[in-house]
């Protein structure tokens, strides 16, 4: 017998199997966001306002203080409140006054970065945006308290 090739059929190669603990790959929109991005950028920006309303006590005060937030933010110019409509429900503020203060400036540190990072043509916008909701926040319930005022300080100082 002599060692020919075989002429029968073989078996197609198994294509490598994918692992399964690997997550898909995220998607980006337009302007190169993940949904997860988003939710750092709508995080920060929420986290901001709620701090500014968590300054002063007062049920009444924080709603108020949170429905004027809220308008600021979708008053924005377009380009920069997309960057606030995705990203799913918004991380909210839990915690110490103290630990607040730390989740919160360190949020904002990271949305600043991911925007110098990827668009810093839209840094500006979204900053003004932020101020713009914690001073709304802040003058929603007719007057604008010292603590009110410092941490805005604060969120500016973050935001520069």
């Amino acid at each position: 017998m002599t060692d020919t090739p075989s002429t029968q059929p073989t078996e197609p190669e198994a294509a490598p199997a994918t692992n399964p603990s690997t997550p898909p790959a995220e998607s980006t929109d337009a302007a190169g966001f993940t949904d997860a991005e988003h939710g750092t950028l709508r995080s920060a920006a929420m986290l901001a306002s709620a701090w500014v309303s968590r300054a002063e006590k007062g049920m009444f005060d924080s709603i108020k203080e949170s429905f004027a937030a809220s308008k600021a933010l979708a008053g924005a110019p377009p380009e920069i409140a997309a960057l606030v409509a995705k990203g799913g429900f918004p991380e909210l503020p839990k915690g110490t006054p103290a630990e607040v203060e730390a989740r919160t400036l360190g949020v904002l540190g990271e949305a600043v970065a991911l925007l110098r990072a990827k668009a810093p043509q839209l840094v500006d916008g979204y900053r003004a945006m932020v101020l713009q909701s914690c001073r709304d926040a802040a003058a929603a319930a007719d007057d604008v308290s010292s603590n009110e005022t410092a941490v805005i300080a604060k969120v500016e100082a973050a935001l520069a």
